[in-house]
């Protein structure tokens, strides 16, 4: 571990960076920039314009669109006059996009360039860079700032409550370990309405080192000059297959996913990239655990203002960067059980201080009278070469109540050759899958994570037979 950061601010960070770095470069859109000084300004004139279209402290403010600059702006001056912030993923649907505004009651929707806009009670944004004129609203970091909607990979997604100082915290956290700085600068390369993404904002803020957006030109062209990026392993290999690495300045590579492999952040070493991995979630702000990718099966050691226990085999966290808790039109809803604790679903242990994941919970089912974890078999056959993602699910069975079925993206589009050869020796056979599916596009859209529940009806409308 590094130095403890501290995330205490005594005023809104971008004025902070303002004062003390006023012409340093703060922020870049392609060939534009902005130093500290203009990132402030434009948050104070876009703030003013909310305030001139009628939009009030405590509404709820709506983004919907792809990675843009405009996002950004949008966020911080709606945190900026005392509105909460939730962004949605734009390939949402129209009939369940509905269903999340109007279950957070949303007052106010800006639609992004290009995006098909929905009508209901709500009020049509518009981003307006507006005269530069005092705002009322003070620093106040413990105030609900941000809504982020749960993958929604088990049910429903859920609201996420945030405070600026829950944000700060769990950067904080993360970079007492992953180190970066003033003179750093990171790539926001996963969506804005997913957790991991809005973290990347919350990094720069704390840091005061530069954001850089992604433009039209592709993933390696944006790497070309940024030091940091959070990918998924699928980003990292083609960045390596690439054969370009060296004209890279990355230094750092935080990685999501469930398996990273262990040849690629040893080819990424090899190039002069740090890769890191951890465990985390919505709930906790992001990341929760991480640590160097040492090829171990760990998830790394509870990062600064984080609390992790094993309670009959369940993980269980609290910290500073623990929710607000669900919101709800009616309000927010307490996510920690008496004793401050989230109660994650998630299976684990900690050995020699180390967190190992094994499943969730909620996921498991019984074979033959045999617990399955799909987490397992996926693990298994993410190893596959020809295999990018997959989820097992279970379907009915008469003679052993359920049985594995695994829904593949492969990198080919078809079914690999001789999976049940590949996992007879790493499977047990009732962990076999019984079936292999591959992916139907419709449920590639919902963002970083697909949906296990929708998977999970595809198949059940399949008719696969054991």
């Amino acid at each position: 571990m590094g130095k403890l950061i501290s995330p205490a601010f005594t005023t809104w960070p971008w004025v902070k960076w303002s004062e003390e770095r006023e012409l340093d470069i703060a922020l870049r859109d392609g060939d534009k920039v902005w130093t500290w000084s203009e990132v402030s300004t434009q948050i104070n004139r876009y703030a003013n314009g909310l305030l001139q279209q009628g939009v009030k402290r405590d509404d709820v403010i709506v983004g919907i669109a792809k990675n843009c600059i405009e996002l950004v702006w949008l966020q911080l001056a709606s945190v900026r006059i005392g509105a909460r912030f939730a962004a949605i993923n734009p390939k949402t649907p129209s009939k369940q996009l509905h269903q999340l505004v109007t279950s957070i009651a949303a007052n106010h929707i800006w639609f992004g360039e290009g995006q098909e806009t929905i009508s209901g009670t709500w009020h049509h944004l518009q981003l307006i860079n507006a005269e530069y004129g005092a705002v009322a609203a003070t620093w106040q970091p413990t105030r609900l700032a941000t809504l982020t909607f749960t993958s929604g990979s088990t049910g429903n997604p859920k609201a996420v409550a945030h405070s600026a100082s829950n944000h700060l915290h769990s950067a904080a956290g993360l970079l007492s370990w992953l180190h970066f700085d003033v003179s750093d600068s990171w790539l926001v390369s996963l969506p804005l309405f997913h957790v991991s993404g809005l973290a990347i904002v919350w990094r720069w803020l704390l840091s005061g080192g530069m954001l850089v957006m992604p433009t039209e030109q592709g993933l390696l062209s944006d790497l070309a000059g940024v030091t940091h990026a959070s990918l998924v392993p699928t980003q990292l290999q083609r960045i390596l297959d690439s054969g370009e690495t060296s004209q890279l300045a990355l230094k750092r590579v935080l990685l999501g996913g469930s398996v990273i492999p262990t040849e690629l952040t040893i080819a990424a070493q090899k190039q002069g990239i740090e890769c890191w991995l951890g465990y985390g979630m919505t709930e906790m702000g992001s990341t929760v655990t991480v640590k160097r990718a040492d090829g171990e099966p760990g998830v790394g050691n509870v990062l600064p203002y984080r609390e992790l226990r094993i309670e009959e085999g369940e993980v269980w966290v609290k910290g500073e960067s623990l929710t607000l808790g669900y919101y709800r039109s009616s309000g927010i809803i307490d996510v920690a059980n008496e004793d401050g604790w989230f109660e994650t679903k998630d299976l684990g242990s900690v050995i020699n201080a180390e967190l190992h994941i094994h499943g969730r919970a909620d996921n498991m089912f019984i074979s033959g009278g045999e617990n399955i974890h799909p987490e397992k078999i996926e693990q298994v056959l993410l190893t596959h070469h020809e295999i990018d993602n997959v989820i097992v699910v279970d379907v009915p069975d008469e003679e052993y109540g359920q049985r594995p079925v695994a829904v593949l993206v492969s990198n080919t589009g078809k079914i690999p050759a001789k999976l049940v050869e590949f996992t007879q020796d790493k499977l047990a056979k009732f962990e076999q899958p019984i079936s292999y599916e591959i992916m139907p596009e419709h449920l590639l859209i919902s963002g970083i994570k697909i949906s296990r529940k929708l998977v999970k009806e595809w198949v059940d409308s399949l008719p696969i037979t054991a």
